[in-house]
């Protein structure tokens, strides 16, 4: 008994002295993105990521909500013999718990969250990373002739919203399709392992749409939003699957790949969810030309937005910028400096983008 004991010890000091180990040699990887894009993401996760998507698909529930609510309950349990027991949390505890943390932090770095440092997304597209209000005024004035062009072939009417009839799995299919015949940079979209989140309440009450698990892979979208959502959602989270970890990378993702589909409803929504990212940056930068677009959108176009903020107006909550904040300071510590705030890097690569190419 005696001899296990010490092994356990053992081994706690061990993996606790590796997670300082692995923090210095994440902030040396943030200093090589040509390396992590060559064999990480182009490389090694290809291949990896592939593997985890094939067995998740195969189950129509999610697997990571599972994990993540068993792992809960562990942490509880523990936390409740604790305080019942009143034993004090003392050098082996603490050395336990931070095994258990420098385990999850190598898997989840190895499984996806080194993608958070490769190559920023307009090097791969090889375009500027900054545009001015001019340019921003001219390209949303397009988005809004498109957008009007788009919504007016679906309804007949400008006065009314889409109103989107596709079933949840048709979207995930629909979404799945058109994310693997277009390739974005030539990566295929991989296993279709997309499913609701057992977890779309308390998401809706945070105020998130959706969510990638990094350590089983699947894409998981929040079921309670409007439908007219779901495609910007759903393809948002597979741009993470493919290896776009930055938020502001995997909006543009989403928006390229739902514009360039064939479908008129995906269509839509990726033209609309690109407009509504300019839109609210000219706001800030050029109220005058925002009101002079704004006029121009269709009122059906609108009433899609409304419907969007009416929805998570009727969750908000005043622990909602709570979990904002956590998640805003996690993206900061994972190299996205601006946080939850970045929408403008969006923006730029949406104007940069088209500005050499035509709208599809």
């Amino acid at each position: 008994m005696k001899i296990k004991r010490a092994k356990i010890k053992y081994w706690h000091i061990v993996l606790s002295i590796f997670l300082p180990v692995q923090i210095l040699c994440i902030q040396y990887l943030k200093s090589q993105p040509e390396w992590v894009e060559t064999f990480y993401a182009l490389g090694f996760y290809r291949y990896f990521s592939k593997i985890f998507q094939a067995i998740t698909s195969i189950l129509p529930f999610s697997i990571g909500d599972i994990l993540y609510a068993v792992v809960i309950l562990f942490l509880l349990n523990k936390l409740r013999l604790i305080i019942l027991k009143r034993i004090r949390l003392r050098w082996s505890i603490l050395l336990q718990l931070t095994a258990y943390a420098s385990v999850v932090y190598f898997w989840f770095h190895l499984s996806w969250g080194f993608n958070y440092y490769r190559l920023p997304l307009h090097q791969q597209l090889e375009i500027k990373n900054n545009y001015s209000t001019e340019e921003l005024a001219r390209f949303t004035s397009q988005l809004v002739n498109k957008s009007n062009d788009i919504h007016y072939l679906i309804t007949r009417n400008d006065t009314i919203p889409v109103m989107f009839k596709s079933t949840e799995s048709e979207f995930r299919d629909l979404v799945f399709r058109n994310m693997d015949s277009i390739q974005f940079l030539d990566q295929k979209a991989g296993y279709q392992s997309i499913k609701p989140s057992l977890l779309s309440l308390p998401l809706s009450y945070m105020g998130f749409g959706g969510y990638l698990n990094p350590f089983t892979h699947e894409a998981q979208y929040n079921d309670k939003v409007p439908k007219y959502k779901y495609p910007s959602l759903i393809a948002h989270e597979m741009a993470h699957q493919i290896g776009y970890a930055k938020e502001n990378e995997a909006n543009f993702v989403s928006c390229y790949t739902n514009m360039h589909s064939k479908n008129l409803n995906l269509k839509y929504a990726g033209y609309t969810y690109a407009l509504k990212f300019c839109l609210n940056e000219l706001y800030f930068t050029s109220p005058e030309d925002f009101e002079l677009l704004m006029a121009k959108v269709n009122p059906g176009i609108l009433k899609n937005f409304k419907e969007i903020n009416i929805f998570w107006e009727s969750y908000k909550n005043p622990f909602e910028p709570l979990f904002k904040n956590f998640y805003g300071n996690f993206l900061k510590v994972n190299n996205q400096p601006q946080g939850i705030q970045s929408y403008n890097y969006v923006v730029a690569l949406l104007v940069n983008y088209y500005s050499e190419k035509s709208l599809p």
